[in-house]
């Protein structure tokens, strides 16, 4: 990149050291802070590109969430014409692309990596962050087994991939988490769009790619061995027809846990590392190699094997046997025989000596016989060669599983050191000693029975109990009837009619009272969203706390760097549906911080345009319990937005978010 390079300062404390990898638009650098002595990691873009805004932005909103899972970002700026972002360096981290250059990894491990991620991501996402741009590369192992996700926000920022609504986007970052997993348990990455190419393949990731069939990709049980059935299952729904599979990075967390805390340590199911038994003289361990050297064919390996043959032996316990694949043309038959020949005798000569020498009488027909076989086991290899290098992924797969699982059946038989013996021999070697009867579950012996003395006292006590029961009820029964008192005498006065010789009374009737109306009763809010006059979207899952009744919680927008959100947008707030088209004549809002808010009546449903809206009211500099009251009648309106303009102080004096914590209409 132009203006980069080793050498260069970029911020007046960032020293560029070391390229590590470069993309489309960014290049990521070592380099060293000279002002807090430390290495961090640069990823730099031409500021003057057009994904350097959204980057720089990106970048600025990942640095405030909090977890250990998450590349931390440590500072944003530009320099001259550079745009940067640094971030934590991870030494001795290794990316899960470099992990599978070997084949893929023990499921329980995939099982860690893929949950570990999935955790961090749904942290991410609510506060409106994604990754959109997941590979092998984005996920790292780092030394201590902790897991690491790299690129969130900026990562799709840089390759212009950042256009979904959250809903799509989680989606995106679930089926991205989906192939990682694939990727573990297989070792080959599925290029496969998903949703009716509405999330697309993608580009290569330097994995070789997965084999496709009709709907999809082959399911991961299809290439190795092992995976188990719940993350093939998921595969297979995710990366096939149907649009099935987790919808959110939470949603795959929630299917595929609980998953192991630290790292596994055991081999993964395509790269099985079964070393042969020491000190036993049976058949070693079974390896599936690739394709041998050129100029040693299929026949060498056969001719080897008739050579021992014809030396009467076996090979040795520690030597494995191999199954190898290679390319042999009809034109080489001869020539492969030859070397078959040779290899015979040359692996007999350091044994016996039987390879080279023969008894007289038998010598020469041994030898036609012994050089029969090779020619015959040569032939037959280099057509088993040409055969099996026609075979693809599919075959070499079988071939690895077969091996496996043929290796772990044979550790399994070798395992048990005890002595074969059969069942009829095991019973006429047993004991003839009389067992023991089993004890009886209840004791033998009966409670005694109680004596004189105690039944007496016994029956003392409930004669006594039904005394007192009776001394009760009688007493009870003898008050049926009586009053508990003198019954209160009632004094009933009569009034009599005035006379016509009485003048009338003249009483004035009641002033009349002035009250006020009753104010308006409250409009239910039923439901809402975010007001984003750019994207169109803000922390919409925290739209519904503005109307839940609890002043302690509230809407609030992502972060920005400036109360007047970084100068890019006139402001941003939420959109509420009334149950009735309403002439809003007041709105209460409750507002934790000091900040500048306007509220409009509309009908439309835009979330991000204020056309055709009718304008409530505003304060400035608002905090508490805010009044707002039209200054006419305004027309029946369905919904209202509450549309801050200048944000308050969030987290740190840097940052800056709309908040609004309840919204009253009447």
């Amino acid at each position: 990149m132009q203006g980069v390079g080793p050498g260069t300062v970029l911020g007046g404390r960032y020293a560029v050291t070391l390229r590590t990898s470069e993309g489309t638009h960014h290049e990521r650098w070592r380099a060293t802070d000279h002002t807090l002595e430390r290495d961090v990691v640069l990823v730099c873009f031409a500021a003057r590109s057009s994904v350097a805004a959204a980057a720089l932005d990106a970048a600025r909103r990942a640095a405030g969430i909090e977890d250990p899972r998450l590349v931390r970002v440590l500072d944003v700026g530009t320099d001259q014409a550079v745009g940067f972002v640094v971030e934590e360096p991870l030494t001795g981290a290794v990316p899960l692309s470099h992990l599978l250059q070997n084949g893929g990894l023990a499921p329980d491990e995939v099982r860690r990596l893929t949950g570990e991620a999935a955790t961090a991501l749904d942290k991410a996402s609510h506060r409106g962050l994604h990754h959109l741009a997941l590979t092998p590369s984005s996920l790292l192992r780092m030394p201590d087994g902790a897991v690491k996700v790299r690129g969130l926000a900026t990562e799709a920022a840089l390759t212009d991939t950042d256009g979904l609504s959250d809903e799509r986007a989680s989606r995106a970052d679930a089926v991205g988490l989906v192939k990682l997993a694939y990727a573990g348990l297989t070792g080959r990455w599925p290029m496969v769009a998903v949703d009716d190419g509405l999330i697309p393949a993608g580009r290569p990731v330097g994995l070789e790619p997965a084999p496709t069939i009709v709907g999809g990709v082959a399911a991961p049980s299809e290439i190795a061995v092992g995976v188990p059935n719940d993350l093939d299952l998921i595969c297979r729904m995710t990366l096939g027809e149907g649009g099935r599979g987790p919808v959110s990075p939470g949603d795959l967390a929630l299917q595929i846990a609980p998953w192991p805390a630290h790292q596994a340590t055991s081999d993964g199911a395509t790269g099985i590392g079964l070393h042969g038994q020491s000190g036993r003289g049976s058949s070693g361990a079974t390896r599936v190699m690739p394709a041998v050297a050129a100029g040693s064919g299929s026949a060498a390996v056969v001719g080897a094997a008739a050579g021992s043959a014809s030396r009467g032996r076996e090979p040795s316990g520690s030597q494995a046997s191999t199954v190898a694949f290679d390319r042999v043309s009809a034109g080489r038959a001869g020539g492969s025989a030859a070397t078959g020949t040779q290899a015979g005798t040359g692996v007999g000569a350091p044994g016996t000596g039987a390879g080279t020498e023969v008894t007289e009488g038998a010598g020469d027909h041994a030898k036609r016989l012994s050089d029969g076989v090779v020619a015959a086991a040569a032939a037959a290899g280099g057509v088993a060669g040409a055969i099996g290098d026609r075979v693809g992924s599919f075959a070499r797969a079988a071939a690895d599983k077969a091996a496996a699982r043929a290796a772990e059946r044979r550790a399994a038989h070798d395992d048990f050191d005890g002595e074969e013996i059969g069942l009829d021999d095991a019973l006429d070697e047993a004991p003839t000693t009389r067992l023991e009867p089993p004890l009886p579950v209840m004791h033998g012996e009966s409670p005694e029975a109680p004596s004189g003395a105690q039944a007496r006292i016994a029956l003392a006590i409930v004669g006594l109990l039904v005394v007192v029961a009776l001394v009760i009820g009688i007493q009870n029964v003898a008050k049926i009837g009586q009053h508990d008192g003198p019954a209160t005498a009632v004094t009933v006065t009569k009034t009599r009619a005035p006379s016509a010789t009485q003048a009338p009374s003249t009483t004035q009737p009641p002033a009349p009272t002035t009250t006020q109306p009753p104010p308006a009763a409250p409009v239910s809010i039923t439901g809402g969203t975010g007001f984003d006059p750019q994207d169109g979207t803000e922390s919409d899952q925290n739209v519904a706390k503005v109307f839940d009744g609890n002043p302690g919680s509230g809407w609030q927008s992502r972060w920005y760097g400036t109360p007047n959100f970084n100068g890019n947008k006139p402001g941003v707030g939420v959109l509420l549906d009334l149950n009735a088209p309403t002439s809003v004549k007041e709105v209460v809002l409750e507002l934790p911080k000091a900040q500048d808010v306007t509220v409009y009546a509309t009908d439309s449903g835009s979330t991000s345009s204020l056309d055709g809206a009718q304008m409530v009211g505003s304060a400035t500099d608002a905090s508490g319990t805010v009044s707002i009251k039209p200054s006419g009648p305004l027309r029946p309106a369905s919904k209202i937005i509450v549309f801050v303009t200048k944000a308050a102080p969030a987290e740190s004096g840097n940052r800056y978010r709309a908040q609004v914590s309840e919204v009253t209409v009447r």
